[in-house]
């Protein structure tokens, strides 16, 4: 016998709400485990609070419905005609879209983006050449704290919390003053914090910046290009989420064959400057080199100027 109307709209219902407590229990997952990070921003993530909130709150509500036998269908207004799937196969298919995911996510293990992710996307070597794009953050900014020489952040991402390891944008006067330490110094640590904007600086000023000694850490990157003494370290800069994630980096050359990619090192060495695909670049030539493991938050902010 071929369930009424009322059962088809129930077992819709029921999957449906089912399908949201599902995304709820993920999303609760990633922010126990703080694997959420790796997915997005960390200034976005006080959104996802508000969207658990309310896949329980709808899925419970829909679970309800689904279970109690009534007949909880509605008519709107509106010119259009809203149908459940006409049949077993269509319904199969259309809620699978959004079981697999959900699926997948409790199932497999949370990666760190690496080489493979970076080949198909374009490397800033040295960053960009353009200014610093505007943020509209109305929030303080971040203070830069420096010793005449060395140029170096004192907050480190491994003991912030997920939600205060996204640095604030500077002003364009805190721009100016982290431009004038770096030209001024001469050991530049390229720290987390301000990654995206020493690099930048870097690459701007590049005539200013050779001869001067800097520290940086990321992930071994190689061009097809490349030989075996060159490697990129190379660094994922996200603006909200992953799937804005730009590649940023420094080319570094030295005694780096045996170094395998996707491998974490500091390197220290002399900024001096190189021609790759008709740009001036700089590049580090090593003095040092360590293997590290990957920091708790792998990813940098492009956070970029505040508007005042």
């Amino acid at each position: 016998m071929r369930p009424n109307k009322t059962q088809d709209v129930s077992f819709h219902h029921l999957i449906r709400g089912i399908i949201l407590i599902g995304f709820m229990l993920l999303l609760f997952k990633l922010l126990l485990t703080n694997h959420i990070s790796l997915l997005i921003a960390p200034k976005m993530i006080r959104f996802i609070y508000f969207t658990l909130f309310i896949c329980l709150i709808l899925g419970v509500l829909l679970i309800i419905r689904g279970t109690s036998g009534k007949d909880h269908s509605y008519h709107c207004d509106c010119d259009g005609e809203h149908t459940y799937p006409s049949s077993f196969g269509k319904s199969v298919f259309l809620y699978l879209l959004f079981i697999i995911p959900i699926t997948t996510g409790f199932l497999f293990s949370n990666n760190v983006l690496g080489s493979s992710v970076a080949m198909n996307r374009t490397i800033k070597l040295g960053a960009s050449s353009q200014p610093p794009k505007p943020n509209s953050a109305i929030n303080n900014s971040s203070k830069i704290q420096s010793s005449s020489n060395t140029i170096t952040s004192n907050t480190s991402t491994n003991t912030q919390s997920v939600l205060d390891n996204q640095p604030e944008p500077l002003t364009q006067k805190e721009y100016d003053a982290l431009k004038n330490k770096l030209l001024k110094a001469n050991v530049i640590n390229i720290d987390d914090n301000q990654y995206v904007n020493i690099m930048n600086i870097i690459q701007d000023n590049l005539n200013a910046m050779i001869g001067k000694t800097v520290t940086t850490k990321g992930f071994v990157y190689r061009e097809k290009e490349f030989m075996q003494n060159q490697v990129i370290v190379a660094r994922f800069g996200i603006t909200c989420c992953v799937a804005d994630a730009s590649v940023y980096g420094m080319m570094a050359k030295g005694e780096v064959a045996a170094l395998p990619k996707d491998k974490w090192v500091q390197v220290t060495g002399k900024i001096e400057q190189t021609q790759f695909n008709g740009e001036t670049i700089p590049f580090i030539k090593i003095n040092q080199l360590s293997k590290i493991t990957a920091p708790q938050q792998p990813y940098v902010f492009d956070v970029g100027i505040k508007i005042e």
